[in-house]
């Protein structure tokens, strides 16, 4: 017997936890005295004051009506059990346990034992007629797992609270089985999904290539985001690139300026008015005054080519001078 002990209980605090720590304790102490083989009540008392601690036994001798030892036809573990209930445990009201009782829900990560055992020690507060009963209320309606509200439902009145942990401890193990499974699988899909990743960005930066218009290496120049679409170059005149990335050679831009100059005083040239094949316009004019639309005829050499550059190459194209007028004539 020298082996067994009991911790003494700790007096102070708020009441409401003082009053969860004195059930926890007397319930302690009851295991002990079994343990122990202690039957007499004169011994449980001593054993109840003596582990309860020097705190408890001040507590308690200083209760009016614990001097004569005994108020419980002589029962005097009984009547120190019950002073010291009213003591602690102070009556609460029913209706505000019960409300207590209607908020305890289970954690995500609550077992459901530890749920169903807190779920019993507040009910024990409640004064239910069928503790049962509304224990499998509340667990179908505060219980975390989906899966265990759907069997009470599906089972109906007839389920029971044994039947109700059964479930919920299978579910428990299937759950943790599962996450073994997941776990797993997730470990090699990501190897897998890590190593085609590395694959991937070792291939991406071998093919990417920087945009020779804007200088940007999210994209190609034949990009239809690349920013320089469309824009001038602000070096070299041309269409299509920036300046910081303009390529031009300068010495050939200056050659290439001079030679558009030369080219457009050549085609100028080419244009020009001829009274000889087109009546006068005066003449036109007066056949026509009642006509508000004046239309002009230009004649143009038959010559009339002009050398331009498409895509790079030099192409020659014939002027199109977009006469409305026939300027052959019949016999022609």
């Amino acid at each position: 017997m020298a082996n067994l002990t009991l911790e003494k209980f700790e007096c102070d605090g708020e009441t409401g936890s003082v009053g969860i720590r004195w059930e926890r304790w007397k319930r302690s102490l009851n295991i002990y005295l079994e343990a122990a083989k202690i039957d007499t009540a004169a011994q449980k008392r001593a054993s109840l004051l003596h582990f309860g601690g020097p705190e408890l036994q001040e507590i308690f001798f200083n209760i009016p009506g614990t001097e004569d030892g005994a108020s419980n036809e002589g029962d005097v573990f009984t009547s120190a059990i019950a002073i010291l209930d009213a003591y602690f445990a102070p009556k609460q009201s029913k209706r505000f346990e019960r409300h207590i009782f209607r908020q305890i829900k289970q954690e995500e990560d609550e077992k459901f034992e530890k749920y169903l055992v807190r779920l019993r020690q507040q009910a024990s507060k409640c004064q239910f007629t069928d503790v049962e009963d509304h224990l499998i209320d509340q667990i179908t309606e505060k219980c975390y797992s989906e899966d265990l509200r759907k069997k009470i439902l599906r089972s109906g009145d007839k389920i029971t609270l044994n039947d109700i942990v059964s479930e919920a401890n299978a579910l428990e193990a299937i759950h943790r089985q599962l996450e073994g499974f997941d776990r797993k699988g997730h470990n090699h899909t990501t190897q897998a999904v890590n190593a085609m990743g590395t694959k991937k960005t070792e291939n991406e930066t071998q093919k990417k290539k920087e945009c020779f218009r804007c200088g940007s290496w999210s994209h190609l120049a034949y990009d239809d985001r690349c920013p320089a679409k469309g824009k001038k170059c602000l070096q070299c005149g041309k269409i299509g690139h920036f300046k910081a990335h303009c390529k031009t050679n300068p010495l050939k831009r200056k050659f290439e300026e001079k030679t558009k100059q030369d080219k457009s005083r050549q085609d100028a040239k080419k244009f020009k008015r001829s009274d000889k094949e087109v009546r006068n316009i005066e003449e036109y004019e007066g056949k026509h005054s009642g006509d508000d639309t004046v239309d002009y005829v230009f004649n143009i050499d038959d010559d009339a080519v002009v050398a331009c550059k498409v895509g790079g190459a030099e192409v020659n194209m014939l002027i199109d001078s977009g006469c409305k007028h026939n300027l052959i004539t019949d016999k022609t």
